[in-house]
């Protein structure tokens, strides 16, 4: 089965350096979809700055700090395809990650975009069973791509 995607990519940052490219991102989309009974997704994706997903946190989580990403799930079809939602990625904080943590700057973009897209799928990481579940959905995606078990030190 063919899966159409179309991605809606947003950069709202000062510095572009850096921001994986939107084939890059269309690619581990077809990765974490193909497998998935959707014929169509469309997925928007914004890059934005610290002083704004602190207040998209603030706004909808009620949480007073910034975080590497947000994920708002739209469950609703729109003209035959599956608008499933949006992704908010904070580029500082997923640099500053990548950096502390060791990373390949570009293999952290992709767990990160995992990640969020198992949010979207309804993953979730409230205890111990959810967490081990998404994670190992995400190592099983990042080696798909070549990439290491961001959970390995």
């Amino acid at each position: 089965m063919k899966l159409d995607i179309i991605l809606n990519y947003y950069n709202f940052c000062k510095n572009n350096d850096n921001l994986p490219l939107k084939g890059d991102i269309l690619y581990w989309l077809y990765k974490i979809f193909s497998k998935k009974k959707i014929k169509k997704i469309e997925l928007t994706i914004s890059i934005v700055e610290k002083d704004f997903i602190l207040k998209l946190n603030k706004k909808y989580l009620k949480i007073s700090k910034p975080t590497n990403v947000l994920s708002f799930l739209l469950e609703k079809n729109f003209f035959k395809k599956k608008l499933l939602g949006d992704l908010v990625l904070c580029k500082e904080i997923i640099e500053n990650e990548a950096f502390s943590q060791k990373k390949l700057l570009k293999s952290h973009w992709a767990h990160i975009i995992i990640h969020s897209c198992l949010h979207l799928l309804k993953y979730n990481h409230k205890n111990i069973k959810e967490t081990c579940l998404m994670q190992l959905k995400e190592i099983k995606i990042l080696n798909l791509l070549g990439y290491k078990n961001p959970y390995l030190k």
